[in-house]
């Protein structure tokens, strides 16, 4: 009896030691269970800071996107504005060149004609009985050699109207006459007599409308003389308007 009573309280005790043992390691693996949930929390407010942080980089990021897409619009807008102001700089610059060709045209269709010429640089030039054909023989200028400083000739190049101008000097004063003729027909015919001047002139202009291959020339009447040197004194001049 004494013999089972003791069996019986060894095996109690062994128990109870082993028990005593479990709850140990339970006890050591509950508290290595709440360290790895200390460090899990720990772990999950870093994450959680770091995705605070995430957040708050694509907030920025979409708010940087945002301005990029509002400066692209704004580009965009700005190029159209190019666009359309290069367009009508365009637009006007084939006006102008245009016009620049037009005027070229026209140039180049209109021929030029001007000419001035001194009479002489010998002093007096007298007529006898019968009227002079005044021959001009100092070119000054004669574009488009439509004078002919041979004849005294202007002889019309185009269809067109043309001003022509005469100033001539008489030395002494007296009794002046000079006479504008066109295809042999009188245009003008001047008098002037100055008895107490030194020298006289006589000057003026007019505008006539000629045909092809038409002929001007100034004459000077019988009995009157005229006067020039190298200060031409007496110069007859024309140009072509337009043409017709």
């Amino acid at each position: 009896m004494v013999v089972e009573l003791r069996v019986t309280l060894s095996f109690t005790q062994d128990e109870l030691r082993n028990t005593k043992d479990l709850l140990r390691s339970v006890t050591e693996r509950l508290a290595a269970t709440e360290n790895d949930m200390e460090d899990v929390k720990k772990d999950t407010a870093a994450q959680q800071t770091d995705l605070t942080i995430m957040k708050t980089e694509v907030m920025d990021l979409k708010m940087e996107l945002s301005a990029s897409e509002t400066e692209v619009e704004e580009l965009k807008t700005g190029h159209a504005a190019q666009e359309a102001e290069l367009t009508a700089v365009e637009t006007r610059l084939i006006a102008t060149e245009t016009k620049v060709e037009n005027l070229e045209k026209r140039i180049t269709e209109n021929p030029k004609v001007a000419f001035s010429v001194g009479l002489t640089n010998s002093g007096y030039i007298e007529t006898g009985k019968t009227d002079l054909n005044l021959v001009f023989t100092k070119i000054i200028t004669n574009v488009g050699k439509a004078y002919n400083y041979m004849n005294g000739y202007f002889t019309a190049p185009v269809k067109g109207v043309y001003y022509f101008r005469f100033t001539v000097m008489d030395l002494p004063a007296g009794y002046m006459e000079i006479r504008m003729r066109k295809n042999g027909q009188h245009v003008m015919h001047l008098k002037e007599y100055d008895a107490y001047s030194q020298y006289s002139y006589l000057s003026s202009g007019v505008t006539l409308q000629l045909e092809v291959g038409d002929i001007v020339n100034m004459q000077l009447p019988p009995g009157h003389n005229l006067y020039d040197d190298s200060n031409n004194h007496s110069i007859f001049s024309g140009f072509l308007l337009f043409s017709l």
